[in-house]
C-alpha cells in the first residue's frame, strides 16, 4: 500500500513538472525570468541542449537577441526631471520607479531587485535633497561598473575552460554549463 501510495506522489509530481522539451526554442526563450524556481534546474537544462545543438549564426542571433531583450535601456535624467528644473526630487524619482516598474510588468519581465533600489539620499551627494544631473551621471557610472563586475561571461556553453591543457580562451570540451564558464 506504501508503496502505491509513493509511486502515485511522485507520478503526480512528475505530471506537475513543466515539460521544456516540448516547447520550441523561441517559447523557451520567451519564458526566460518567469520559471518557477522548481523548474529552472530542468528549463537550464533544456537550454543548455538547445544552445549546444545551434549552428554558429543560430547561436549568434540567440546571444544578440538574449542580451538585447535581458537590457533595458537605463532612465537618462531628462527622463526622471519631469518639471525640467535640473533637479529630481523624491516625487520624481518615485514617479520614474513606478513608471519603469510597470513597463516591465508589462513586457513580462521579472522584477528584480526592487527592494535594493537606492535611495535619492544615497544619490544626492551633496546632500540638499535633490539630485542633480552630476550626481545622477556619478551614479549611473558606478552602477553601470557594479553590474559590469558581476556579469557572468558569454553563455557557458561550447569550448571553454572544460578539460585538455590549453590556455584559457582555447580551451577543449565543454563549460560547467550557462553563465560558469569563464
Amino acid at each position: 500500500m506504501k508503496k502505491t501510495v509513493l509511486t502515485l506522489g511522485i507520478l503526480t509530481l512528475s505530471l506537475m513538472a513543466t515539460d521544456f522539451s516540448s516547447m520550441t526554442t523561441e517559447e523557451l526563450i520567451n519564458l526566460r525570468g518567469t520559471v518557477a524556481v522548481a523548474d529552472q534546474a530542468d528549463f537550464r537544462a533544456e537550454m543548455q541542449s538547445r544552445v549546444s545543438n545551434m549552428t554558429t549564426e543560430e547561436r549568434a542571433s540567440f546571444r544578440a537577441s538574449r542580451q538585447a531583450s535581458s537590457q533595458m535601456t537605463p532612465p537618462t535624467f531628462a527622463t526622471i526631471d519631469k518639471d525640467g528644473d535640473g533637479k529630481i526630487t523624491q516625487t520624481e524619482l518615485d514617479t520614474a520607479r513606478a513608471d519603469r516598474m510597470a513597463q516591465q510588468s508589462a513586457d513580462g519581465k521579472a522584477l528584480k531587485n526592487v527592494g535594493n533600489a537606492p535611495t535619492l539620499a544615497s544619490i544626492d551627494t551633496n546632500g540638499d535633497g535633490t539630485i542633480d544631473a552630476t550626481e545622477f551621471a556619478s551614479h549611473q557610472t558606478a552602477q553601470m561598473a557594479s553590474r559590469t563586475a558581476q556579469q557572468p561571461r558569454g553563455l557557458g556553453v561550447g569550448q571553454g575552460s572544460g578539460a585538455g591543457s590549453m590556455t584559457q580562451g582555447a580551451g577543449q570540451g565543454m563549460g560547467r554549463g550557462m553563465g560558469h564558464n569563464r
